[in-house]
């Protein structure tokens, strides 16, 4: 039960991050979801899901400091490193095929936040989503399963409000 509970809360979260403009905004409510993602695969027990999201939550607290002059210099390079790693720390925890799906989904999650336009973030985790959503079903994570399919509207509904009615001029 505390899982679940954990798991609609991170899901509240996550949906709020992108209905925010700024990218500073998006990142830290982003951070505070993870958090309680994190606590919600240890209630059930998912502790690739738990070791992946931690591994993100790290990761996505220094993306903040991309703009830093050694990581913008060396930005490619730190971006083949994340992902190296996130991969790598998957495999090694690998418990089925269904743990690709979390590799995929915390991949385009990090990669997102290190991205400088919020539309692109957007993308990015729109397409995280579905991969976190398979892995959910298969844990049992169902509070999040119900959060990655809101997750999708949340993105889908902010890019028609904050990038394509831009883009149209409205």
């Amino acid at each position: 039960m505390i899982a679940h509970i954990l798991g609609v809360l991170a899901v509240v979260t996550f949906l709020l991050s992108f209905q925010l403009k700024t990218r500073r905004n998006i990142l830290i409510v982003n951070l505070t979801s993870r958090l309680l993602y994190i606590l919600q695969y240890i209630f059930l027990g998912a502790f690739e899901g738990a070791v992946l999201d931690f591994m993100g939550f790290l990761l996505s607290f220094v993306a903040q400091y991309k703009e830093k002059e050694f990581i913008s210099k060396n930005l490619k390079v730190i971006m083949i490193a994340v992902n190296a790693l996130l991969i790598v720390a998957g495999l090694a925890l690998y418990e089925n095929v269904f743990s690709i799906f979390a590799i995929f989904g915390i991949v385009f999650e990090v990669s997102a936040l290190w991205l400088t336009k919020e539309k692109n973030i957007r993308i990015l985790s729109l397409i995280a989503a579905p991969f976190w959503l398979v892995y959910n079903l298969t844990n049992a994570a169902y509070g999040s399963v119900v959060g990655n399919v809101l997750v999708m509207f949340s993105i889908g509904i902010a890019m028609l409000r904050l990038d394509f009615r831009k883009e149209n001029g409205k």
